[in-house]
């Protein structure tokens, strides 16, 4: 209801179409208290229906229209002038909804929503959706897109359940455009234009009053809006019965407040609105909870993703289809991403990294990474190598080779890649290697390929064999770049995944420089993918965050590095669990040669580091600490360990007066009876637990236990080969 005839009788107001009783589909209000009368109108038709029966597009060329109608559950989106940059997005969105609908009524072998509507019990909710605009004059003025939508509504609407409800002050025919031609009512306030009614009538209005014109035919007086296709009761008696032509009438006393029933009703099945991409998403948004595994190291829960080279980067953003898809990269592709400074391609390596080790594991996959990358991500596992500037050398990671191999003393590089420590010409002839003799995964990253192409001319073959042929054999590239001209056009082909960031010039684009043109300025991580079949041929994406919403950055970053030592170059997981007693069984026979290379056993290089004998005298009674946790954690549930004390016992033992031949035989009998104890544990008793202390108290299994005591047989000896005098060639 709308208001009250001369009479005191109610005037509703019917959206339905003729052949149904009503007046609708469109109508348009002009005049004063336009506004009221729309927020009436609003508020009555979510006061009868449901958000799965009618949803709200609600527009308004200035700002308060429609008051806090944005929090009925049945507004799909409010925007109005402060917000004119969303208007291409809802057109769009509309545009989506316009054709979903043809393919539901296809689909259902329906012609018309009305028709729809009577086997909504087989199929998809499809609500009737009301476009109400304020101030709709302005909002046309120089936008043909959004008046082109607002014919093809006006013509098809009718048949897929879309309603116009334009309402205006001051309206023109020039403002009306040929719109005319849709409306199925017309409702007239103080003030409204002669042209609406064809008279002069409403000039005489008092406030609160109005006309209602259906033009030729006689006016509905069904109580229900929508009454017909939503099966609200037909007309009930005292309804006012209107006659041809104009219907005076008074306003209805519209509620001061939205009463909390309709604020907290349920949502829609069917989401039309999404917002745009304001706000980056972390990499457990997309790609699910990471849990911690057996051994406590942080794992995306989804196993699919173990191992497979391909992760999450991106959310992408396609308006037409109201839905968000995640875009996942395949990393065993070649990459490129292309932005301007500030873009975010540092950042989006960055992303690339922390995912493959959220969901591979080394040796499986290694990454030869920029040097733009920052420290704290050099030291993750798979990062077995930090590719320097172009102008000199790769830069170190403190101690150890790539990939070193607990018990060897002389590690060769894990994977072919060459160590950290060494020049970028050593990398090279490693890269080379791998093309011949592939070993699992290697991601070689460059950020700002133009930079290191001119600098470093002797890598041109390398990088172009990668490219060709790499994939093949285990060698990925993902490069960045600030244009797309920087890559040489031989590489052009070769790039599977592209990933455009903001550019310099959107005219420089690579995908579509109009759709380029409207990526935010000040957003980085914004950016378009190629998209045919689209309209614009490119979609918007927003890049993920590399960190998690449930784990604070340092600390994921931290219990990813648990799982490898920076300093020795040790990574519990390249040791398999049959490995583990034979590698102990070695432990003597490294310190033995570790004791032999040093000048003073006994001397301490500085106040607060062990001697070389020290150091060995920790290590025997680790051992054997170790051999009394399997027995404890076999025979008791979980068990909480007692730390050894190792800050204490080097005084209280006195180690540096022990003797180095007895202390070494104690060594290799501890290493002995432990090696023999993890040979004899089956696969179940390596998974059993207990609480570990190091490096914070965390229930640890068996097998990480044997690992970890081996990253301390490995750790300490290169503690003591660190005080022998280097050797003279």
């Amino acid at each position: 209801m709308i208001g009250h005839a001369p009479d005191g009788g109610p005037v509703h107001l019917d959206l339905t179409e003729a052949a149904d009783g009503g007046i609708g589909p469109h109508g348009v209000v002009a005049g004063s208290g336009a506004a009221e009368l729309l927020r009436a109108l609003v508020h009555g038709l979510a006061a009868g229906h449901s958000p799965d029966e009618v949803t709200f597009v609600l527009l308004d060329a200035e700002s308060g229209a429609f008051g806090a109608l944005d929090r009925l559950p049945h507004t799909a989106v409010l925007l109005d002038g402060a917000r004119p940059d969303l208007l291409p997005r809802l057109i769009e969105v509309l545009e989506g909804e316009l054709a979903l609908r043809k393919r539901l009524l296809v689909a259902a072998g329906c012609s018309s929503h009305r028709e729809y509507l009577r086997l909504t019990a087989n199929h998809p909710p499809m609500p009737a959706l009301v476009l109400a605009c304020h101030g709709f004059p302005a909002l046309l003025a120089g936008r043909p897109a959004l008046l082109d939508l607002f014919r093809r509504i006006g013509w098809l609407g009718r048949a897929r359940g879309l309603h116009l409800l334009l309402a205006g002050t001051e309206l023109t025919e020039a403002g009306l455009h040929d719109l005319t031609t849709y409306f199925g009512y017309r409702i007239a306030l103080p003030g409204a234009p002669d042209l609406l009614l064809g008279s002069p009538a409403a000039r005489s209005l008092p406030p609160g009053h109005g006309f209602l014109s259906s033009g030729p035919g006689v006016l509905s007086t069904d109580p229900g809006v929508l009454s017909t296709g939503s099966g609200l009761p037909s007309a009930g008696p005292g309804s006012h019965a209107g006659a041809v032509g104009p219907l005076p009438f008074r306003f209805a006393d519209a509620p001061g407040s939205l009463p909390a029933p309709l604020t907290t009703g349920p949502p829609p099945t069917h989401r039309t609105w999404l917002p745009p991409l304001d706000e980056a998403p972390t990499l457990d948004e997309l790609a699910g909870p990471v849990v911690t595994d057996t051994d406590q190291t942080p794992r995306f829960a989804d196993h699919t993703l173990h191992g497979a080279l391909q992760v999450p980067i991106a959310i992408l953003d396609k308006p037409r289809e109201h839905r968000r898809d995640i875009i996942w990269l395949p990393a065993a592709g070649n990459v490129a991403i292309v932005g301007a400074p500030g873009s975010g391609r540092t950042t989006l390596l960055r992303t690339l990294i922390l995912s493959l080790a959220l969901s591979h594991t080394t040796p499986d996959v290694r990454i030869l990474a920029p040097s733009s990358i920052a420290a704290d991500y050099r030291q993750l596992p798979l990062v077995h190598g930090v590719l320097g500037p172009p102008a000199g050398a790769a830069q170190p990671r403190p101690g150890g080779s790539v990939g070193s191999v607990p018990g060897d003393q002389q590690p060769p590089p894990a994977h072919g890649i060459a160590d950290v420590s060494t020049a970028a010409d050593d990398a090279r002839r490693d890269l080379y290697a791998l093309l011949d003799d592939p070993q699992g995964d290697t991601v070689l990253m460059i950020d700002g390929w133009a930079e290191f192409w001119d600098a470093r001319p002797d890598w041109h073959d390398l990088l172009l064999q990668i490219a060709e042929r790499g994939t093949a054999r285990g060698l990925h590239l993902v490069a960045t770049a600030t244009s797309w001209s920087d890559f040489d056009p031989r590489f052009a082909e070769h790039f599977a995944s592209r990933l455009e960031l903001r550019l310099t010039d959107p005219a420089d684009s690579a995908i579509d420089p109009a759709v380029a043109a409207t990526v935010p300025p000040d957003q980085p991580g914004r950016g378009i993918v190629p998209a045919p079949g689209t309209p614009a041929g490119a979609l918007h994406f927003l890049a993920t965050r590399p960190e998690l919403a449930a784990t604070p950055h340092a600390d994921l970053l931290a219990a990813l590095r648990t799982d490898h030592c920076a300093e020795c170059g040790f990574t519990y997981r390249s040791i398999a669990p049959a490995e583990v007693p034979s590698r102990l069984r070695t432990t003597g026979s490294r310190f033995a040669a570790a004791l032999l290379a040093a000048t003073d056993l006994r001397r301490r290089p500085a106040p607060d580091v062990w001697s070389a004998l020290e150091y060995t005298c920790h290590v025997r009674d680790m051992l054997r600490a170790q051999r009394d946790r399997l027995a404890l954690a076999l025979a008791v549930d979980n068990p909480s360990f007692t730390p050894m004390g190792r800050d204490e016992r080097p005084v209280r033992d006195a180690y540096n007066t022990q003797d180095p031949h007895t202390v070494l035989t104690e060594l290799d009998q501890a290493a002995e009876a432990l090696a023999a104890a993890f040979e004899a544990l089956s696969p179940a008793e390596l998974a059993r637990t207990g609480t570990y202390n190091w490096p914070r108290p965390a229930t640890r299994t068996l097998l990480w236990i044997g690992r970890h005591t081996l990253h301390e047989t490995v750790h300490h000896t290169l503690d003591i080969t660190r005080q022998s005098p280097p050797r003279t060639p």
